[in-house]
């Protein structure tokens, strides 16, 4: 995996490895919500409120098993505040994206299964760029002036006789 990721170039490679572990992700969070299903529908048939727990559960277990995902392959960063608050954000913004979603389905009659699945693939897209900001480092400009402590430095010049002159020149 990883030679394959290093065949890619470095500016598409955090999306790539984004896109891998928000596959991962999803797989994970629609197999828990579907397993969920499964048991609220033998306890509570009929329950379409238990489908949204059912499914609010599984997005609460995937976003915090997906944070550490995102740090370490996605992003290659270490968990700081910074980034859980970043994360913190767009799961949240995200969370409530896939469960209107998901209610707008099951309400036009789209079986409860079916809108889990929908709800998860189309916002995912929108998650990247969402936290891509909290993990980005700023890159400093090219010509950007450097900030220079002011010093004495002796300077050697050379005149077209070939004669040396010293001279002390203060740097800032």
């Amino acid at each position: 995996m990883k030679n394959l990721i290093a065949c890619i170039p470095e500016k598409y490679r955090s999306a790539v490895r984004f896109v891998i572990a928000g596959t991962a992700g999803a797989i994970f969070q629609y197999a828990v919500y579907y397993l969920l299903l499964y048991i609220f529908g033998l306890k509570y048939p009929g329950d379409t409120f238990m489908e949204s727990v059912a499914f609010t559960t599984a997005y609460v277990t995937e976003m915090i098993s997906n944070y550490f995902v995102t740090c370490f392959f996605t992003f290659k960063k270490k968990p700081s505040l910074k980034n859980a608050l970043g994360f913190l954000f767009g799961r949240t913004l995200d969370y409530f994206i896939q469960i209107l979603q998901f209610n707008l389905y099951t309400y036009l009659e789209i079986p409860a299964s079916w809108a889990g699945f929908i709800a998860i693939v189309l916002t995912g897209i929108i998650n990247y760029f969402v936290l891509l900001p909290f993990y980005k480092e700023k890159k400093k400009a090219k010509n950007a002036p450097q900030t220079l402590t002011a010093i004495n430095q002796k300077v050697v010049e050379i005149d077209t006789n070939n004669t040396y002159h010293e001279k002390e020149e203060n740097i800032s």
